[in-house]
């Protein structure tokens, strides 16, 4: 993924740090975040033990905001970057290029973000809505503001409702393309046709322009 690494330069302390995030960033996105203990990390990180990991995190759970913090600004400079490019090409902003420059992965090769996220979002909720917000939103606002005039008669209570249902959708679905051992083989031959993913943003457009019904509006004229 290319995030919480240490330069050329870095001392040995340093990489030691370095490696153990790393593969507690591996263990968490392939396993679970409370599956995982300190020893798993330690070993499978080729420390002696789970003092290590205390030594340079100093708890389990200051290792997971320090990954959290890695993941979400690795991701807001990326997103940032490719609305960058799409405001400097001068094309005309459309939603599904927008989706595209919040939600792809940086690699193809390479979908452990988007498990990391998943897994973030269902074992450590609350952490990721307290420590992300005003940090490392800056792409996602930005995307936000441009998708507003896009999508002109809808109210920002409808846009936001929709955008919460659609964030956590677009993670759980993109997790399930990266080819593990283990993985299912139906996740497999899916995710083989060139035409998946295209038609997962196909799905995301829907989220976002599908009028809300009568119920939805009944519903939140009532609050």
């Amino acid at each position: 993924m290319g995030i919480g690494l240490e330069d050329k330069g870095a001392s040995k302390g340093d990489l030691a740090r370095s490696n153990i995030k790393n593969t507690a960033r591996h263990l968490f996105a392939r396993y679970g975040i409370d599956t995982v203990t300190i020893r798993d990390i330690a070993k499978a990180a080729g420390q002696r033990n789970g003092g290590s990991v205390n030594y340079y995190f100093r708890s389990k759970e200051d290792l997971i905001r320090e990954i959290i913090d890695d993941a979400a600004r690795y991701r807001d400079v990326l997103s940032g970057g490719r609305l960058d490019e799409m405001e400097a090409s001068g094309a005309p902003m459309t939603i599904r290029g927008l989706l595209k420059a919040n939600f792809l992965p940086a690699d193809v090769d390479d979908l452990e973000e988007m498990r990391l996220f998943t897994m973030l979002q269902t074992y450590r909720r609350d952490l990721m809505h307290t420590q992300i917000p005003n940090r490392w939103d800056g792409s996602f606002q930005r995307c936000v503001t441009l998708l507003r005039p896009l999508l002109p008669d809808y109210s920002e209570a409808v846009l936001r409702q929709r955008l919460y249902f659609l964030v956590p959708y677009m993670w759980t679905f993109l997790a399930t393309r990266e080819a593990i051992e283990g993985q299912a083989e139906f996740w497999k031959e899916f995710w083989a046709d060139p035409a998946a993913i295209e038609g997962l943003f196909d799905t995301a457009e829907a989220i976002l322009i599908a009028l809300p019904s009568q119920e939805t509006q009944a519903a939140m004229s009532a609050v």
